[in-house]
């Protein structure tokens, strides 16, 4: 009867052959040592699993936001969205409108109130399912401000872009436009010669800078001035244009190279913000007053990434024509943001100390990581669609 576990103890003894002629329990104790690390390990492996797990739900929910972005028109598109919805009620200037933006950032709303049903906050809702079994704790909107119900971090950003390609050789564009289109390109001289595409508009217009950001990190002009001419009628805080020769000082003859939008006030709100919890890291150490919400990308890293600057378009490094680069097209694009507060799975507390030294710093809660994740896809209805001609 006990023969099995007499054997097997033997076995652990590590003597097996001879019982009693040899050291015993070595095997007992290196067991008893190699143990906890072995279940160590397995926990950290649950971890990274759990990490990687969260991090790859959290791409696709951007992903399926930004998919079903790409196909909206008509009524539902970015251009016809309502401004005054556009702002987080901190940031509003009244009540009204304060009261406004919370109808559209509570996904119950767009059953009992179809007005709601809008290009940014159904996209964002449609995020929330595609995010399960994970839950977003953003807090609830409607009620008030700050968000006492949220985590701090949790935050959802939908931004719109038009994309222009532009030659700097193209005859038809203004010599005088041509210099300050070229340093808003911020690009070398080099690559100044071939086609380069520069954002021409950012969705919501009321919400598209951050006049307060680093200098490192800064929107170097409004997304709809991109040519800072200064001629008559070519103000910044104005729509640039120029008069062709012989037609009448009318608005309705002016030849527009720039789209409705542009401002000269300050900004504090890039992109759609759903929860109103992610605070610009740029502008986190600033006085409250003066930080921004919303998105972390100025317009100079869209324009890094669409003109994929890592990439030369060129046959031989003696080419610096960039011929290639006219197959880069003017097009439009959604980019949609998401912020999650990831936590450990086990809370085992051998992980915890070391979960707390690798905290991501842009986390305004002290404890945890920040899961941030992006995806772009085309977005036709802001399509740009300027053309050049010469002045007469």
């Amino acid at each position: 009867m006990h023969s099995v576990p007499r054997k097997i103890f033997q076995i652990l003894d590590g003597t097996p052959a001879v019982y009693g002629q040899h050291t015993r329990g070595q095997s007992v104790v290196e067991l008893a040592l190699v143990t906890p690390l072995l279940i160590i390990m397995l926990m950290g492996l649950a971890e990274i699993g759990w990490f990687a797990n969260n991090y790859l739900i959290l791409l696709e929910t951007t992903r399926v936001g930004a998919r079903y972005g790409a196909v909206q028109t008509g009524d539902t598109s970015p251009m016809v969205w309502p401004n005054q919805a556009s702002l987080i009620p901190p940031l509003q200037p009244d009540a009204a409108t304060a009261t406004n933006a919370q109808k559209f950032r509570v996904c119950a709303n767009i059953g009992a109130l179809p007005e709601t049903r809008r290009f940014y906050n159904t996209l964002v809702c449609r995020m929330f399912d595609a995010m399960a079994p994970l839950s977003y704790n953003g807090g609830n909107s409607l009620l008030s401000y700050p968000l006492n119900e949220g985590n701090g971090v949790d935050d959802i950003v939908v931004s719109a872009f038009g994309l222009q390609t532009i030659n700097l050789s193209d005859p038809d564009i203004l010599p005088a436009m041509r210099s300050t289109i070229a340093k808003n390109m911020n690009l070398p001289a080099a690559s100044q010669t071939g086609q380069q595409v520069l954002v021409v508009s950012r969705y919501p217009t009321n919400a598209n800078e951050c006049t307060y950001d680093t200098a490192s990190d800064k929107d170097t002009r409004d997304p709809f001035n991109y040519i800072s001419y200064t001629g008559a009628g070519n103000t910044d805080g104005s729509r640039n244009y120029i008069l062709p020769s012989g037609l009448a000082n009318d608005p309705t003859n002016f030849l527009y190279y720039e789209y409705v939008g542009d401002d000269s006030g300050p900004e504090r709100q890039r992109g759609f913000v759903f929860s109103g919890q992610h605070i610009i890291i740029s502008t986190r150490s600033l006085p409250p007053a003066q930080q921004c919400y919303g998105s972390e990308w100025t317009i100079d890293r869209v324009e890094r990434l669409v003109n994929v600057q890592g990439f030369t378009f060129v046959n031989s490094d003696n080419d610096v024509n960039r011929a290639q680069r006219t197959g880069l097209p003017s097009q439009g694009i959604v980019l949609v943001e998401m912020f999650w507060q990831h936590s450990l799975l086990l809370r085992n507390p051998v992980f915890n100390p070391v979960f707390t030294m690798l905290n991501d710093p842009s986390n305004p809660n002290g404890g945890g990581t920040v899961i941030s994740v992006w995806a772009a896809f085309p977005l036709p209805t802001v399509e740009p669609r300027l053309k050049y001609a010469v002045e007469n």
